[in-house]
């Protein structure tokens, strides 16, 4: 009786190391291996709202870089170099360009400044802000090429005159009250996914956010308890509008990331028949 309550003491003992192995593992890959590289995840948007030679625009979409966490000039780089690799038409950028617990330095603003200038878009470069922007991101933002949609909605025109309409959330009522053309193409940007349920109603086409990282910890359940508020997928339609919230470059709070690596976003626009 005694070997055998030691055998099963030995074998509890083994499964206690190996959980604990594979704990430490977990951890090891969050913080250290999670939070490298940049992948690009690629939607296709099929609409008749678009012209011919709207067909196969690219619009790319990074969010939430947070630089000063684990995002440093190194990883900056190798976002600008991503990004011009796609060869967009458009990029839009969602939202939190600064970490609020990091104080950016002279140096620093400058080697910001210059690497995201060197973004490439032959139709335009676009923001909104997010909670952690204040003047020091909106002033490189400005200075590096990209405008602020908050200010005002964008007519996007390419090769002809059927536009598509990029729109912040300050001027969504505004547009409406004036423009009632349902045959454009119209994407509503946003920081905050939860700001849709003030414009579910509206006659928009898509809506991309960022903000929640998608919950960092990529683990169903879990993740949900990092995300505050009601959308928690990268993609789902509320109403008639298609909402897709990236994952972003950076991360907030912690600095880790599991199963979530930083993500762009490529938004291809096919023309369907009417």
């Amino acid at each position: 009786m005694a070997k055998e309550e030691i055998k099963k003491r030995k074998r509890k003992l083994k499964w206690q190391v190996k959980l604990l192995i594979l704990i430490i593992l977990i951890i090891i890959y969050a913080f250290f291996i999670g939070t490298k590289g940049i992948f690009i995840r690629e939607y296709k948007i099929e609409t008749n709202k678009i012209s011919s030679g709207m067909h196969g625009l690219k619009i790319v979409q990074f969010s939430d870089l947070h630089y000063g966490t684990q995002v440093n000039d190194k990883m900056v780089k190798k976002l600008v170099s991503k990004i011009n690799e796609t060869k967009p038409d458009i990029v839009i950028f969602t939202g939190d360009l600064i970490d609020e617990r990091h104080k950016i330095t002279a140096e620093e603003k400058e080697k910001l400044t210059n690497e995201l200038s060197k973004i490439n878009a032959s139709l335009g470069k676009y923001y909104v802000t997010g909670e952690e922007d204040f003047e020091e991101a909106t002033s490189i933002l400005n200075l590096t090429g990209f405008t602020n949609l908050e200010l005002k909605e964008q007519l996007i025109y390419s090769n002809d005159q059927t536009p598509i309409l990029l729109i912040g959330k300050d001027s969504v009522k505004e547009y409406f009250e004036i423009n009632n053309d349902s045959s454009i193409f119209k994407m509503l940007i946003l920081h905050d996914p939860n700001d849709i349920d003030k414009f579910k109603n509206y006659d928009l086409d898509v809506a991309i956010a960022g903000h929640t990282h998608n919950g960092q910890i990529n683990i169903p359940k879990i993740k949900n308890l990092f995300i505050n508020g009601s959308y928690i997928s990268n993609y789902q339609k509320v109403n008639n509008i298609k909402l897709f919230i990236n994952p972003g470059i950076g991360t907030s709070k912690i600095n880790a990331r599991l199963f979530n690596h930083p993500t762009i976003y490529l938004y291809r626009l096919n023309k369907t028949s009417d």
